[in-house]
């Protein structure tokens, strides 16, 4: 008996979700199959050179991205598109195999730390991490009976604009990162610039008094464990020193993260680009905020100019659901088209349980509907694409974002070649992470 056969027998599922799930994929009518490649989380790239220079605990794995662009047969010739690049993982990955990667990134954040772990010149003059950092201890010692506030005046900065500062960092601590987030902007540090923020960056979030969870992070409000920020940026600086060395040189940067919009997407940014096939992971159909994450850094890195700012990201991101976008999404119930209802299964049953849950699955599908409409004037013939979302539980109603999206897909002219499981997220509530592959 084939495997596909013993997918399906009723001894097979081990409780009625795990049931539901492969159900939903049979009576789909889409090809199903199961891959182990290893761990496809966030963990194994913290493991590889340039990945790890930042943890993002939603992202996939480097090996996931090499498995298609295997699966793809791509070389250096073809054109990839990520358009929600998250860490930047496939665009590292494409970079290292010399292939042209184009990825789209609306929070700024994270296309900033994706963008500067692209940039592998060989023009840095690594001696100057030393110098950098020996500068930064004096300077440290000099204001260490400064307050973070005073610092900030001295250097001719601010504090984070963030709500309750210091229930985000100590004010030492936060001290300290502002003296050495100051003087990486001195102009004898330039030809360094782009390394050392990526190093601050990473050290901003490490050096928080917060429990990193995955994928949440929470406060650590005992402010027990010991934080030297110095050794956090050091070390930070000798992992990225040593995967540069490696990958310097000769080697073409063929990969870009531009700050936009994947919803509606911008001719501009894309122009007469023809793309070969797309590797990505658009947000899922929850309630988790990918902006919100990365709200201490977006504010100790600069890059908000309010504490509103976060909010508005929010708002355009697919699946948006943090601030006000969740009093928005409460207020009435969304009505989809017919064309796009038939697809969502959960519609009649999770709009009498709750408005606001079945508004969040319903925005989601609404907007991909409409990436997916942006993106097909810019696809070769023969595209290839992979979209590895996850399903949903909101008020315990299940999401089969898999099956749902591929139903989208179908309806604006593609074809689901399969759909791909990779591995089983564990816990009390039985999550699974899957790929559409679908073609044009």
């Amino acid at each position: 008996m084939n495997k596909q056969a013993v997918l399906f027998e009723d001894d097979f599922f081990e409780d009625e979700i795990q049931r539901c799930f492969f159900e939903n994929i049979k009576l789909s009518g889409f090809s199903y199959e199961e891959v182990d490649i290893g761990d496809i989380t966030f963990k194994a790239g913290q493991e590889e050179s340039i990945h790890r220079w930042y943890r993002l605990t939603p992202s996939y794995s480097p090996e996931l991205v090499r498995f298609f662009l295997k699966e793809f047969k791509l070389k250096e010739n073809d054109v990839v598109f990520d358009p929600f690049s998250g860490r930047g993982t496939t665009a590292i990955e494409c970079q290292k195999k010399g292939i042209e990667c184009i990825s789209f990134e609306i929070n700024p954040l994270l296309q900033a730390v994706g963008e500067k772990s692209l940039r592998w010149s060989n023009d840095y003059d690594f001696s100057l991490f030393n110098k950098y950092i020996t500068e930064c201890r004096g300077l440290v010692k000099k204001h260490h009976n400064q307050t973070p506030d005073e610092v900030a005046a001295s250097f001719r900065t601010t504090i984070p604009i963030i709500h309750d500062v210091y229930r985000w960092w100590r004010p030492s601590v936060l001290r300290d990162l502002i003296i050495f987030r100051s003087v990486l902007y001195f102009e004898s540090y330039r030809n360094i610039q782009d390394l050392l923020w990526v190093a601050i960056n990473k050290a901003a979030l490490d050096c928080a008094n917060i429990h990193r969870n995955h994928p949440t992070i929470t406060f650590d409000d005992d402010h027990g464990r010991e934080i030297y920020v110095d050794y956090e940026i050091e070390n930070n600086l000798t992992a990225i020193r040593n995967d540069l060395i490696r990958y310097c040189g000769p080697r073409r940067e063929t990969s870009k993260i531009i700050c936009c919009d994947s919803v509606n997407i911008d001719a501009g940014f894309l122009g007469d680009l023809q793309i070969d096939a797309a590797i990505t992971s658009p947000p899922y159909p929850n309630r988790f905020s990918y902006v919100h994450q990365t709200r201490p850094q977006l504010h100790f890195m600069e890059l908000l100019s309010d504490r509103g700012a976060a909010t508005e990201i929010d708002l355009k991101a697919i699946g948006g659901t943090w601030g006000r976008a969740t009093s928005i999404l409460q207020k009435e119930l969304i009505i989809p088209d017919e064309e796009l209802k038939q697809h969502l299964c959960y519609y009649d049953e999770l709009s009498r349980k709750s408005i606001l849950m079945c508004n969040y699955a319903t925005k989601y599908f609404s907007d991909m509907r409409l990436h997916i409409r942006g993106i097909r004037p810019y696809l070769k013939q023969g595209f290839r694409g992979a979209y590895v979302v996850g399903n949903s539980r909101l008020s315990g109603i299940e999401i089969f974002t898999e099956v749902i999206l591929g139903k989208i897909f179908e309806s604006e002219g593609f074809s689901v070649q399969k759909i791909v499981s990779f591995r089983k997220r564990g816990g009390r509530k039985r999550l699974y992470e899957t790929a559409v592959v679908v073609s044009r």
